[in-house]
């Protein structure tokens, strides 16, 4: 696989793009991510660039490579050998995405196989369309057996505004899709938790979906019983609420949801969607370094030799790390498994079917 992935932190458009892209000639796939101040002009000149490109771009809280962590900068990866990719664009997303479904099946119809083949896409953030997204490609995924992954775009932490770029154009309300072919090797994917199940058990047993709200938990008011369990008062529960996430249970399987804020009449409002009679756990910080290491060594066992990776580190985790001056680190450690990488930090996180919060997705090349 020939690719390279580059970084600037410099302000003036033109250097910046020519410094992180330096080597790239006419790259099949490029992926860029950078703050929200420069964004727009660092998408256009991009965009003049690499005229025949498919382009990707997100807005984030930080971006990531083997050299560390880069917050105001411009981080590039473009991929001129290896791959196979399409890409297009959903529109109206936090309403009726589902318009524009034909774009992903054309898509799909493109290639000759989908062995080896994985969706990467990125979504507007704050306006709660991940789930709509998500049904909307994997109503055609699922059925040729193509994986997805992604991330919702980040901002500087005040979820203010978030932006993604596709082929030139910003987008406030969309998402942007590729699907990728590897035409060396497989695709893994890979879902990291630092936070770790309470005593804690509940059952969402009144739920307003579409607003991501628990009014109930076990036929009581959601607040109280959340406050109940964290020993302290609704009053006392919003300085709990960014290190005791709630967790919800699919099987096997726990998504962490992100606790947003208590309502007015004692409810939860959460970062993802609730389902009536969801199972739901508290959870609490696990040692989040020794599962870090964990999640290299496993990496490093099943892909000896990684050609390329891509990251999504929630923002709250990217901000969590940072607060305890261990975010550069954290960057520089992911790559003894993953190599030369490139990632992002934002508001949420996609695999499969599910939209969560607080975790690390990895899509590592062979």
């Amino acid at each position: 696989m020939k690719f390279s992935v580059g970084k600037s932190s410099k302000r003036d458009f033109k250097e910046a793009v020519s410094e992180a892209a330096a080597g790239l000639v006419s790259p099949k796939l490029l992926l860029f991510f950078s703050d929200v101040e420069c964004f727009e002009g660092y998408n256009e000149e991009i965009k003049g660039r690499f005229k025949d490109s498919i382009i990707l771009g997100s807005t984030t809280f930080a971006g990531f490579c083997k050299d560390g962590a880069y917050k105001d900068s411009l981080l590039v990866m473009g991929i001129e050998e290896g791959i196979e990719c399409y890409a297009d664009v959903l529109e109206d997303a936090n309403r009726y995405p589902l318009k524009y479904v034909d774009r992903v099946q054309q898509c799909v119809q493109k290639f000759g196989d989908t062995k080896n083949t994985v969706c990467f896409e990125i979504s507007t953030a704050l306006i709660s369309c991940e789930e709509l997204v998500l049904s909307t490609l994997n109503s055609i995924l699922e059925d040729k057996e193509i994986p997805l992954f992604g991330g919702s775009a980040g901002d500087y932490g005040k979820a203010e505004n978030t932006l993604i770029s596709f082929n030139g154009t910003i987008y406030r309300n969309a998402c942007a899709f590729v699907i990728i072919k590897n035409l060396g090797g497989k695709i893994h994917l890979y879902r990291e938790n630092i936070y770790k199940p309470t005593a804690h058990y509940f059952t969402a047993t009144k739920v307003d979906e579409r607003n991501r709200i628990v009014h109930e938990y076990d036929n009581r008011p959601a607040a109280k019983v959340v406050a109940e369990a964290l020993n302290t008062t609704v009053e006392g529960l919003p300085k709990y609420l960014d290190s005791y996430p709630m967790g919800r249970i699919i099987g096997n399987d726990m998504y962490i949801t992100a606790n947003q804020m208590v309502t007015a009449n004692n409810g939860m409002a959460y970062h993802a969607r609730v389902y009536n009679n969801s199972q739901m756990v508290l959870l609490e910080p696990d040692d989040y370094k020794k599962v870090i290491h964990t999640t290299i060594e496993t990496v490093k066992k099943d892909i000896p030799n990684p050609s390329l990776a891509i990251m999504i580190n929630c923002l709250a985790r990217s901000m969590l790390f940072e607060g305890d001056g261990y975010l550069n680190d954290f960057a520089k450690e992911m790559s003894s498994a993953l190599g030369n990488y490139i990632g992002f930090a934002g508001y949420g996180e996609q695999l499969g079917q599910q939209h969560f919060n607080q975790t690390m997705v990895l899509a590592v090349f062979e």
